[in-house]
């Protein structure tokens, strides 16, 4: 699965070769304008004392002289700039991720009671074990980098088999439905039917369904592109229950290119005073025919080191792609020039007209 953010940066302005040496024309403003003040014009009459007419003038008219000369500074300004064609460059980052599409499937039967993969200092339940390492396994902790960028949802089977979260990238909802997967019991703490037997096959089936046409729904474009499918079924038994077979889904698993991995947890299985070891062909043979791979924990560490191989075989690609978009801004420095040059012959001719 992918995402793409696009933050824009600031903007920066840019002069694209060669044409960044007109600039050194601005060299030439200050002597044209020391040309242009003391320019002398032909004049009709002379006067030997200039100080009367001086007193009678307004104030503000003694820098009209000014005007037009600055009016055409101005103007060759504009126009040296919009020369050099100068550009604005907005940039913004893509960032492309091939994800992976993964379905956990965990049971959710009687025997994951079990105490037997708690560390030395506390006593819990596979099944919150369980949902321990899975959480490091998505948001990261203990050696473990999370999944940020993977569709993930999760799967839970006992007697029957549920959906408890759809395929998402939303990493709290995802772990609230995490924390509200529960053992069926009563009020009185006693299982239910539908925790008193064990459906991988339906379980896994399910699965099967969930990601099998996930490829053409959502697309493979370059933006959004899921990398692999990849199913991660964890249970402590053997399968005793359910329309399909444990074989027949991973048949089916095969057909759609999901790679299946197993994890068989605990050490064994309580019947009466004894331990019994849990037959784990299905699972291996699972594991085989998807290409993906079996294992056994049979405490937290073994769990967590399971889940650290998991993440290094199912890894997400991510590019991050630069984009620059380019804008020419010498459009609005030539209407300024023209604007002043307009401003100068409207006043050269009316206001600040000179006789003769």
């Amino acid at each position: 699965m992918s995402h793409v953010h696009l933050p824009l940066t600031p903007t920066w302005l840019l002069w694209p070769q060669p044409w960044v040496w007109v600039l050194l024309l601005f060299l030439v403003l200050p002597l044209l304008w020391r040309r242009l003040l003391s320019r002398r014009r032909r004049v009709a009459l002379r006067y030997s004392d200039l100080s009367t007419v001086r007193a009678v003038a307004p104030r503000w008219q003694r820098y009209t002289r000014y005007v037009l000369p600055l009016l055409r500074i101005v103007a060759l300004a504009g126009l040296i700039i919009a020369a050099a064609r100068p550009q604005v460059a907005e940039e913004s980052h893509a960032t492309i991720v091939d994800g992976v599409a993964l379905e956990m499937v965990i049971d959710t039967s009687w025997s994951m009671h079990d105490t037997d993969l708690s560390p030395a200092n506390e006593r819990v339940s596979r099944l919150e074990m369980v949902k321990r390492i899975f959480r490091q396994f998505v948001a990261g902790g203990d050696d473990l980098p999370g999944r940020p960028n993977d569709l993930i949802g999760i799967i839970r089977f006992a007697t029957y088999a549920d959906g408890v979260c759809p395929l998402t990238l939303d990493r709290d909802a995802l772990l609230q439905t995490l924390d509200d997967v529960q053992i069926p019991t009563d009020r009185f703490g006693q299982p239910l039917d539908d925790a008193r037997n064990t459906a991988i096959g339906d379980g896994l089936a399910l699965a099967v369904e969930r990601l099998k046409d996930l490829r053409r729904t959502t697309g493979t474009g370059r933006e959004f592109s899921i990398r692999s499918r990849a199913i991660v079924l964890l249970t402590d038994g053997e399968n005793n229950t359910g329309r399909i077979t444990p074989r027949e889904a991973g048949e089916l698993a095969a057909l759609f290119g999901i790679r299946v991995y197993t994890i068989l947890a605990g050490t064994g299985q309580n019947l009466g005073p004894r331990r019994l070891p849990v037959n784990d062909s299905d699972l291996r043979w699972i594991a085989a025919v998807t290409g993906g791979r079996h294992f056994h924990a049979t405490d937290r560490a073994t769990l967590e080191e399971v889940y650290r191989e998991i993440d290094a075989l199912e890894p997400s690609h991510v590019e991050e792609q630069r984009y620059v978009t380019w804008h020419d801004l010498a459009g609005g420095w030539l209407v300024l020039a023209f604007t002043m040059l307009t401003l100068h012959a409207l006043l050269d001719a009316t206001w600040l007209r000179r006789l003769p």
